[in-house]
Formats: C-alpha cells, structure tokens, sequence
C-alpha cells in the first residue's frame, strides 16, 4: 500500500461526498473502517475505498439498513454480491417502471387541460381516432349513480399491477347494446389509456367517433345522452360501438365539482358525405 494511495478523513469525505461524521459513525458501528489509524487517532483511507463507499451509498438509497449492509459486507463473497446486485437491479427497474407512469400520468393530465381549456360543450364534431391501448376493469353492468365498490378495487389493483400511481387518469365504458336503447347511465368498465404489460392487451378500436362535451359532477353524465342520442338520430348515424367517458377536467385542476368537464366519444361508422 502506497502512502500516495492513502487520504485523510477530511479528502475522503470530500471524495465520497460523504460528511466527516457519517464516516467516524460508519467506523464505531463497524460498517466502514479507515484503512490505518494512525497513534493520534487520525484515520486514514484508501482510495480503492471509494469503491466500497459507493456501494454503500447505494444500498442505502435503496432502502437496505445499515444492519443490512454491515451483515453483507461482513460475509460477502462474488455469489453473495451478485445476488444481492441482481435482487437491488430488480427493483431499480421496478422504481424506474412507477416513475414512468407517473410521468405519462403528468404528461396525460397536462394534455388533458391543455385540450379542454377552450372546450365548446354546446358543438358536437366527428373525429376520426386511431387505436388506443387500454387497461380495462373487469366487466359489470350498473348504474353511474349506483357504482359498484369492488369496482373500484378491481382497477386500482390492475393499476398497481402495472406500477400507475393513484390518481392516474380513468374514464368508465357505455356498451353498444345500451347505447342502441337510449340508456347513458349503465357502465361496463373503467378503463385507462394505458399499454399494458401484465394484463390482456385490450384497444379502443380506430374509426370514426361522435366527440361531445358537458359540464358535469361524476356520475351525473347521463344527462348528456339525450342530446348525443337525438344527434346521432337527427344525423343518421349508425352507433358501432361504446361510448368511452372522460373527465378532462376534474378535481386536479377545478374547486367545483359542477364544473368539472366531461368528453364522451361514441364509435360510430364513417358517416356519408351529405350528412
């Protein structure tokens, strides 16, 4: 060992980023232990040191105690380390899988807004609409103003399957054969825009779709399909598939419930050119 190799506590600390205290409470719990003490008590460490402080670090950030990272050190051997590296790299991937959805929850919640700001609710349009992934509840059949509570823990726990935050943006799904009897109020699903990865892979399908809005609190949107149902007559269109609800502004960003902006879109086939 080099005397050129070696660092007092107060370049090590600035080295490792690692504060004078941390590194003397490190040593008297016998975690981390200067290569030489010298006779007046200064402690002093190599820089291959720097290695082992690093790791630790890490184990830390991940959330292992510092018991758990003195029993390993004290044992370890390259099976034992490439175990527990192989056990931290799994949920590292696991921390970057949540941290990805949250951001595609932001990025969702933003558009969201940013579409709905200047909203007409009294115009309704058709658009056409690629395929969508989807994560989809399980299937009931019930009203909006009854809605089921285990509906609900069923699709918070398909999110947390596919590592969604709470509060990660959803709508519910009006069937077709509801649809064809003038009945906006009975829910099929809840669902999210979301590429799955543990569950079906399910789809909005493309196509044409009638796009409408309202002001309205949740489970009050059934108020709207009269209006979408005489449209949909008035014009002659042929429904060809649900109706998917969104809110686009909701309690994230509005106070009065009353206020909060829904869009429904019906699958409907591509209308004629003289309607």
């Amino acid at each position: 060992m080099y005397q050129t190799d070696m660092l007092s506590i107060s370049a090590f600390s600035k080295m490792s980023d690692v504060t004078r205290k941390t590194l003397i409470y490190y040593d008297r719990i016998g975690l981390f232990k200067p290569a030489f003490v010298a006779d007046n008590g200064y402690r002093y460490y190599h820089r291959s040191q720097l290695d082992t402080i690093g790791v630790i670090h890490i184990f830390k950030e991940l959330g292992m105690s510092l018991e758990e990272i003195r029993g390993h050190l004290g044992k370890r051997t390259p099976a034992s380390t490439l175990e527990l590296l192989r056990k931290q790299e799994e949920i590292i991937q696991l921390q970057i899988a949540k941290l990805e959805q949250t951001r595609q929850m932001i990025i969702m919640q933003a558009e969201n807004i940013e579409l709905s700001i200047n909203v007409n609710t009294s115009h309704i349009q058709v658009i056409w609409q690629s395929r969508i992934p989807l994560l989809l509840s399980c299937r009931v059949h019930a009203s909006k103003k009854q809605f089921p509570e285990y509906l609900w823990d069923d699709f918070q726990l398909r999110l947390q399957r596919e590592n969604a935050p709470i509060g990660y943006p959803n709508g519910i799904i009006v069937k077709k054969e509801d649809l064809l009897k003038r009945d906006g109020d009975m829910v099929s699903h809840m669902f999210s825009r979301m590429a799955t990865h543990f569950q079906e892979k399910v789809y909005m399908p493309e196509g044409f779709y009638l796009v409408s809005y309202t002001r309205a609190d949740y489970g009050d949107t059934d108020k709207i399909y009269p209006q979408i149902f005489d449209y949909i007559e008035k014009k002659q269109y042929v429904v060809l598939g649900d109706a998917y609800e969104e809110y686009l502004q909701d309690e994230v960003s509005l106070q009065n419930p009353e206020e909060y902006l829904v869009r429904i879109m019906v699958h409907i086939k591509e209308p004629s050119n003289d309607k």
